[in-house]
């Protein structure tokens, strides 16, 4: 059983949007959840005025605001002002408000386009596509003197998004891009892979056919794929097909109908959170 809290303050009746993130927090204890979680997405802008009032005015922690009011007007660091909300709420542990205001202090180190790049890498590496999609998309726009080596690792890192999203064709397109900006044999590859994933197998025999210059590529790309349904043949995903698989052919019908629908509304489900947030982000 883990430690037990005590939560402070009250339940806000209106909810704190907290722009970096993306979320609504309804009390002290939630915010201070997102501060530790999101840290890498937190800016000298997180800790304004208007969450200093929200703090006093809906959890009715006015001690606690005029606090962080007096150090935002003394120009204290944001990892100062999250440590403070941290430490009052007692919610979190030593360790995690220490690595918390250690990743604030880095941040606060960093130029505007460094910062974002580093969120949009650890939105991509959450699954937070639409997030990522918006910042990789900023930094391409306003990077001045963008390199072709950061340019080609951004278009890559948005190619692995769309294939996520089962976006094939616009995958394809980012990984050559990438490619002939980076020369980085890599992003070839997925582009093969995502050409490979959009053919129907004979289609993509033949367009390797027609293109001697991807065939050593391709041949990388078959050993990945056999290793790929190696790996899948040993996972708990192919483990639950063979069990559904096997309920069938023992004729227990209602029981393979069951398992089918949550495996398929599990699947859907998953899908449709990532499409919907990308359709969020246009």
């Amino acid at each position: 059983m883990g430690r037990p809290i005590l939560c402070i303050g009250t339940y806000a009746e209106t909810p704190y949007y907290i722009d970096k993130v993306g979320k609504n927090v309804y009390c002290i204890e939630e915010l201070c959840y997102c501060i530790v979680q999101n840290a890498f997405l937190l800016d000298e802008e997180s800790f304004n005025k208007e969450l200093f009032d929200w703090i006093a005015a809906e959890c009715s922690l006015d001690r606690l605001a005029d606090e962080l009011r007096s150090m935002y007007s003394k120009r204290c660091s944001m990892a100062s002002m999250a440590g403070t909300i941290l430490d009052y709420a007692g919610y979190n542990t030593k360790k995690e408000v220490d690595k918390t205001e250690e990743i604030l202090r880095e941040n606060a180190g960093m130029d505007v386009y460094k910062k974002r790049l580093s969120r949009a890498d650890f939105l991509m590496m959450n699954g937070r596509f639409s997030m990522a999609f918006k910042e990789y998309e900023f930094i391409l726009a306003n990077t001045p003197d963008m390199n072709n080596k950061l340019r080609a690792r951004i278009e890559h890192n948005e190619g692995v998004m769309y294939a996520k999203l089962f976006l094939f064709e616009k995958a394809e397109k980012m990984f050559l891009r990438a490619f002939e900006d980076g020369r980085n044999p890599e992003s070839y590859i997925e582009y093969l892979s995502a050409v490979r994933m959009r053919l129907s197998d004979k289609e993509y025999v033949n367009f390797v056919a027609d293109n001697e210059e991807v065939y050593e590529a391709s041949l990388e790309l078959e050993k990945r794929m056999n290793e790929a349904l190696d790996l899948y043949g040993a996972s708990e995903d192919r483990h639950n097909l063979g069990t559904i698989s096997v309920i069938k052919a023992e004729g227990k019908m209602h029981e393979y109908y069951d398992m089918v629908g949550e495996n398929t509304r599990n699947m859907k489900d998953e899908y449709r959170s990532l499409v919907r947030e990308k359709i969020g982000s246009r």
